[in-house]
C-alpha cells in the first residue's frame, strides 16, 4: 500500500500544466453557475457533471486515523483506502462511470443525470438530478461461496442543490441503499435497506479555491456514527486537488453510509486527498 501511495504522489507532482489542458467547459451552452467545483466532494456525489465528450479521472486516497500518533505517522503508514474512478460525459446532462475501491475490492458502476441546473440566464434557481450506482464486492470469502447476485448492493439518491450569492452552495441528497447480503459480523445494522440524507456545502474562496463539507444524517434507526468530511479544494490547469479530513473509510456511497465506524467529533479522523483530472476526447 505504501508503494501505491508513492505512485499516486509521484503522479501528483509530475502533472504538466499545459494551456491546452485548462479546465474549461466543452460546450458554451452549459450553465454559468458552478454550484460545486467537483463531481465528488469526498465520498459522496454533487450535481457537478463531467461535460459532454470529456473523460474525468479521479484518484481518492484515505489514510489511517490521525489519533494513532507518531507510531504510524498520524495514520500515514497504515489502513490506506484507495478509490480509482473514470467518468464520461455522455451528454450535457448525463454522466456514466466506473470505480474500484481497495477496501472489500468493490467495483461500482454509476450514472448521474442532472436535467435541471442552476442558470441565472434562464432564471433556473436550483439544480436537480439523480445519481445511482450498482456495486459488486469481489473480495474472496472463505466462509461462503457467494453468487454474483449475493455480492451486489445498490445506491440511489436525489440531488437538490443551489448556490447563493455566487459563493455559498448547499445540497440535500435523500438516499436509499440496499444490500443483497449482510453478515451478522458486519458493523452495519442488520437491515438490507437503509435510508439516509446527505447534506453538502461549499464556500467559494476565490476563482480557484474553496472549502467544502459533507455530512451523512440517518433517517433509519441505527446507532452507527454519521460520516463527516471537510475538504479544501484547489483548481489548477486541468486538475482539481482536494485535501480532506474525514471520519469514513469507504468511498462507495452505500459502504460509506452503512459501514462508517468512527466519530469525527470524538477525534476519530483520517487524512486524505483526491485528484480530479479532465481529458477532452472530442473537439469543440
Amino acid at each position: 500500500m505504501k508503494q501505491i501511495s508513492l505512485l499516486i504522489l509521484s503522479y501528483l507532482l509530475s502533472f504538466p500544466l499545459y494551456a491546452q489542458m485548462e479546465r474549461t467547459r466543452a460546450v458554451n451552452s452549459l450553465p454559468d453557475t458552478e454550484v460545486f467545483l467537483t463531481s465528488t466532494l469526498v465520498g459522496t456525489q454533487t450535481v457537478h457533471l463531467t461535460p459532454s465528450g470529456e473523460l474525468q479521472s479521479i484518484i481518492s486516497h484515505s489514510f489511517g486515523p490521525i489519533r494513532s500518533g507518531w507510531g504510524d505517522l498520524f495514520g500515514l503508514d497504515n489502513n490506506a483506502a484507495v478509490h480509482l474512478a473514470l467518468d464520461y460525459g455522455v451528454s450535457d446532462d448525463l454522466t456514466i462511470g466506473i470505480g474500484r475501491k481497495s477496501v472489500r475490492d468493490v467495483f461500482d458502476f454509476r450514472y448521474k443525470w442532472v436535467p435541471l441546473r442552476q442558470n441565472a440566464g434562464t432564471n433556473q434557481t436550483f439544480s436537480l438530478g439523480l445519481y445511482g450506482n450498482v456495486a459488486v464486492e469481489t473480495l474472496e470469502e472463505r466462509r461462503f461461496d457467494y453468487t454474483f447476485g449475493e455480492r451486489l448492493s445498490f445506491y440511489h439518491s436525489l440531488l437538490i442543490a443551489r448556490q447563493f450569492y455566487n459563493r455559498i452552495s448547499f445540497q440535500l441528497s435523500p438516499s436509499i441503499i440496499h444490500f443483497n447480503t449482510l453478515l451478522a459480523s458486519d458493523r452495519a445494522p442488520l437491515s438490507h435497506t437503509l435510508f439516509s440524507t446527505i447534506v453538502s456545502g461549499r464556500l467559494k474562496l476565490n476563482e480557484r479555491q474553496s472549502l467544502s463539507f459533507e455530512y451523512v444524517g440517518y433517517t433509519h434507526n441505527t446507532d452507527a456514527p454519521n460520516h463527516l468530511a471537510l475538504s479544501y479544494e484547489i483548481e489548477t490547469g486541468g486538475h482539481v486537488f482536494q485535501l480532506f479530513l474525514q471520519s469514513g473509510y469507504h468511498f462507495s456511497e452505500q459502504y460509506l453510509i452503512a459501514y462508517t465506524e468512527d466519530d469525527f467529533l470524538k477525534g476519530n479522523i483520517r487524512m486524505g486527498f483526491a485528484i480530479h483530472r479532465v481529458f477532452q476526447l472530442k473537439g469543440k
